[in-house]
């Protein structure tokens, strides 16, 4: 890893398809401007060779600079920093502080892993490098390499700044002489089938299924192809509307059932690890992943439910990460480290891998006369629709199952108002904080250390100001973007308990409760 290391051979045959994507629309331009000559088979040879030729030339020209480049590519170690170079006529250098480096991500696509290659994402607070193809074994040594050096590094700071704490487990016990041992990776939580199938079924996989679906209707047409197949089902049943009401309905099923078996198969052998203050999440059946986390990095713990999930006991824990590379996936910083497990199972792992958490319960806030608030704008805009619609369509068969429709849409949106209004709150607990979001049924659980947070917003306008009401933000660090809890629709003293807990780790404290603003007060630390 100290020498100059090379690309996988493979990264020459990804270069092969991206030059034939890039081939895409210049086939399209030609096929536009010969249309004619097509279609009424005047085409003559010159004109077939010259389109063959430029889309040859597209094809070469791209492929032939993205080639050289991988062959010009170099990365390796040296003095604390990973070293990434490329480029063909202007030599690009990239170098990260290896003690910054807070992820280490394997991505193995289906082809990749033919190969034994692997994509490499290794990213920190500012930036990150993207290597598009390198073996396996190369990446490993890679990970390696990187823990030991943050380790001896870590040691060497601790032996000079002895008086230093942290309330890591692994830094306490470097604290005290002990240095942790090897990089060996202890599983916390193996997904079994039962769970993964369970996973599946309560993950909205028609969702999936049905975003797939249309896409293809898109690419076919959809016209025609959606006429014959509830003509098909009307014949049968001899009815139109029982006709679509059976074809729907089956529709329905494909689709949950394939929607299902992909979310099973994006997160197959779904597995937790952990080593030191680091873990890693892989997962997948065809396209494997690995992703890495640094717990010292951490800006705040996620629980997550939907109100299916919570009738059966499984929850989802997630983190939020700083990095403002744009070569990271996530825009808001967040990594899922375990998608599905319950809930006793789940504190019990956050004990452990999060000591310093205090994981509680919010308690509820939001007062009664403001639960009608969580609804009432969007049932307000389905209601002047359906009039609209009403108004121009009046008199036709079809309204009356508009009118159902609508019905059952209203019904769902304040049932997932209350919803929402019942489980949204707070608690304090000494330097951290615990928000409680929800919206359509499903529940966001974040807690925060207040050292980690970065802006706070308070927002009213005149009808919250009038009820002595607001929404209070509080973001953190998290990819690009930051990541942000917000609570809605609370008594103003709920705001100036939140706020007054916040300011007091700062020097410029406010107090808001004496403030009459009633757009937007925020302040960034």
């Amino acid at each position: 890893m100290y020498s100059p290391q090379k690309l996988h051979p493979v990264a020459y045959a990804g270069s092969v398809v991206k030059g034939i994507k890039t081939m895409f629309f210049p086939a399209i331009i030609i096929f536009f401007n010969m249309r004619e000559e097509l279609f009424s088979g005047s085409v003559t040879p010159w004109m077939l060779f010259s389109g063959i030729g430029i889309l040859f030339l597209v094809f070469a020209v791209f492929t032939g600079f993205d080639m050289i480049n991988i062959y010009r590519t170099r990365f390796w170690l040296e003095n604390n920093k990973f070293v990434f170079k490329n480029g063909i006529f202007t030599r690009n250098e990239k170098e990260l502080d290896i003690k910054r480096i807070q992820s280490i991500d394997f991505n193995e696509p289906f082809f990749h892993r033919i190969f034994g290659a692997v994509q490499l994402d290794i990213l920190t607070p500012g930036d990150g490098i993207k290597i598009d193809t390198i073996k396996k074994s190369q990446g490993k040594d890679i990970q390696k390499v990187i823990y030991e050096t943050q380790e001896d590094i870590e040691s060497e700071e601790i032996a000079v700044n002895p008086g230093d704490s942290s309330p890591w487990p692994r830094a306490a016990a470097l604290e005290s002489g002990t240095k942790a041992a090897g990089r060996e990776f202890v599983t916390l939580k193996k997904m079994n089938f039962k769970e993964l199938i369970l996973m599946a079924m309560t993950s909205g996989g028609l969702g999936v299924f049905a975003a797939i679906f249309f896409g293809v209707l898109n690419v076919v047409g959809g016209e025609i192809l959606i006429e014959n197949y509830f003509e098909y089902f009307s014949g049968l049943v001899r009815s139109l509307v029982f006709g679509i009401v059976v074809a729907s309905l089956i529709f329905v099923i494909i689709g949950y059932v394939i929607g299902t078996v992909i979310i099973m198969m994006r997160n197959y052998d779904y597995t937790l690890k952990q080593s030191g203050d680091d873990l890693t999440v892989e997962y997948g059946l065809f396209s494997k992943k690995n992703k890495s986390v640094n717990i010292n990095r951490v800006q705040n713990v996620i629980i997550s439910d939907s109100i299916l999930r919570r009738l059966i006991g499984y929850y989802a824990l997630s983190v939020s990460i700083t990095s403002d590379s744009l070569e990271s996936d996530q825009i808001d910083g967040k990594v899922q480290l375990l998608p599905f497990i319950k809930k006793k199972e789940l504190y019990s792992i956050i004990r452990d891998i999060f000591p310093n958490y205090h994981m509680e319960l919010p308690k509820r806030i939001v007062p009664f006369r403001a639960i009608r608030r969580y609804f009432q704008i969007t049932l307000l805009i389905f209601i002047i629709g359906t009039g609209i619609l009403a108004y121009f369509f009046r008199g036709e068969t079809f309204m009356t199952y508009v009118y159902i429709g609508v019905a059952v849409i209203l019904l769902l949106l304040i049932a997932s108002g209350i919803y929402s209004a019942r489980n949204v709150g707070y608690a304090i607990y000494k330097d951290e904080i615990n928000m409680m979001t929800a919206s359509f049924f499903t529940r966001r659980h974040y807690a925060i250390k207040r050292d980690k947070i970065i802006d706070t917003t308070y927002r009213r306008n005149p009808f919250l100001h009038r009820a002595d009401l607001g929404h209070i933000e509080v973001s953190t660090p998290g990819g690009i973007a930051s990541s942000s809890a917000e609570i809605k629709f609370i008594e103003k003293r709920d705001i100036e308990t939140i706020w007054n807990f916040i300011e007091r780790g700062h020097d410029d404290e406010t107090n808001i409760a004496e403030s009459d603003q009633t757009v937007e007060d925020k302040r960034i630390y």
